[in-house]
């Protein structure tokens, strides 16, 4: 038996879709961000090399002046410098205890000289938040301004905010990002520049906001995963629709076969007594026959003829027997909610189609009816056709409802619509084979479901509501039941 699956809906779809997206997006979004990062993180590191050769630099040019015999004088010293060093503001040294430089002596000179000596390199001497001193062991000190070490422009595009610190507070070297933007994800990193006597913390930091996101990529990824969505939601559409087709050959099938066996019965009952009589009376003549000359052939005649009837009469008899249940259907536990399911599955759609709403109601969930799934599937079908035929001309919204519920000892499936009804006449023989309220009808569907139902123990019942409408009720054993 095929299971009632329902192709996906649009939420279902969308869900799958969702379900699709969503981890590849964030893979995606993780990738992205790692990506990022390490880039970050390599310019940073370039950011702080190029520093640190700078810083480097200024050791290197303290260790010559200090290797110097007869040094020029810093006036003339500084503007040769300059060129190559524009972080450079002055330099000087103290010759016998005096200040001999460019500009005027750092405070605390002879101090950060003898500091210098004592640790065996050179030492710092803040000013402000931008500019320093760098004193070295033999005197010679050089007044920088870190604002000029490296322009602007020759540092890696990735790197959005720079800070150095000299020991008075963070120095700018770098904003391409406003601090007012919008928020985002803020990543950062920490590096001190590489000189020994320069140590500098450094910290670099660049918020990713949405503008970073990887749209193209979420939005790439969103159209593929879009199209195997609604791929595998036709893939499946188009699965249930060869399910139903399937199933509905299997249900006409198997109707044609019940209409023919109740058709086969049918003429069986209304032929075998016309074909008794003739039997009758056949015997009757024989009997009666005086005339000696026409005796013989009249005998033999009216003895082929009684030979044909007998031989029809068995014929029939045969048929009867063929379409004759041999044994009681076999009855089983029966889930009146999965019956339904299968009925909605194969109609609802085709319903739908001509305008007609079909729905299902259980009233007592969780109980089970005893019967013969096939036989019921077959009346339930014919009864929401009868009922789908009566809606055919009527007009505004056309309804079909599938009920089920406990009454009594019994398990009652009732389907009623909102069409014109049946006649009051036509009430008492609608189960009467070969009589049809419709024209093109051939009378046997009711009452194949009435045989079908009294196989099971079952009985049908029908009657008009009260405005419009008529209600076919099915009755049958619960599961469980006493006999």
């Amino acid at each position: 038996m095929m299971s009632a699956v329902k192709p996906l809906t649009i939420p279902r779809t969308f869900l799958l879709w969702l379900v699709l997206f969503s981890p590849v997006a964030a893979w995606i979004g993780w990738q992205d961000y790692a990506d990022r990062y390490e880039r970050f993180f390599q310019d940073t590191s370039i950011a702080q090399r190029m520093l640190s050769q700078k810083t480097v630099q200024h050791e290197a040019v303290l260790a010559t002046l200090a290797a110097l015999s007869h040094p020029p004088i810093p006036q003339r010293l500084l503007p040769s410098l300059q060129p190559s060093m524009p972080q450079l503001l002055g330099l000087g040294f103290l010759r016998d205890g005096a200040w001999a430089g460019s500009t005027a002596s750092p405070p605390g000179l002879v101090a950060a000289v003898e500091q210098a000596r004592q640790v065996g390199r050179p030492v710092t001497l803040p000013l402000d938040e931008a500019r320093y001193w760098l004193v070295a062991p033999s005197s010679w000190s050089l007044l920088l301004d870190a604002r000029l070490l490296i322009p602007a422009a020759d540092f890696p595009p990735s790197l959005a905010m720079l800070t150095l610190d000299l020991g008075k507070g963070p120095l700018m070297l770098l904003a391409r990002q406003s601090t007012d933007g919008p928020p985002g994800w803020k990543i950062d990193l920490h590096k001190p520049l590489g000189a020994v006597s320069q140590p500098f913390p450094l910290h670099s930091w660049r918020t990713l906001t949405a503008t970073d996101w990887p749209w193209v990529e979420w939005l790439a990824w969103a159209a593929a995963s879009c199209l195997l969505a609604a791929g595998t939601a036709a893939w499946q559409r188009s699965r249930a629709d060869a399910r139903r087709q399937q199933e509905a050959v299997r249900l006409a099938a198997m109707a044609r076969l019940s209409t023919l066996g109740e058709m086969a019965a049918g003429i069986a009952h209304e032929l075998n007594q016309p074909l008794t009589a003739i039997l009758a009376q056949v015997r009757a003549a024989e009997r009666l026959l005086d005339d000696e000359e026409e005796r013989p052939a009249v005998r033999q005649a009216l003895l082929a003829s009684a030979g044909q009837a007998r031989r029809a009469a068995d014929i029939i008899s045969r048929m009867r027997e063929l379409v004759k249940p041999s044994s009681p259907s076999p009855r089983t536990a029966v889930d009146p909610d999965a019956l339904a399911a299968s009925l909605l599955f194969l109609r609802e759609d085709e319903l739908a189609r001509r305008g007609i709403r079909l729905m299902w109601h259980n009233s007592s969930p969780g109980v089970r009816l005893l019967g013969d799934r096939v036989a019921l599937e077959q009346i339930l079908h014919n009864l929401v056709q009868n009922a789908a035929d009566a809606l055919a001309d009527t007009p505004g919204s056309r309804n079909i409802v599938l009920s089920g519920g406990v009454e009594g000892t019994d398990y009652a499936f009732s389907v009623s619509d909102n069409g014109p009804g049946i006649a009051d006449e036509a009430l008492p023989r609608l189960f009467e084979p070969f009589y049809s309220t419709r024209p093109q009808g051939m009378g046997l569907g009711l009452a194949l479901c009435e045989t079908l139902a009294g196989a099971m123990d079952g009985r049908i019942a029908v009657r008009n509501l009260d405005p419009v409408g008529a209600c076919f009720t099915l009755r049958l054993p619960l599961a469980g039941a006493p006999a």
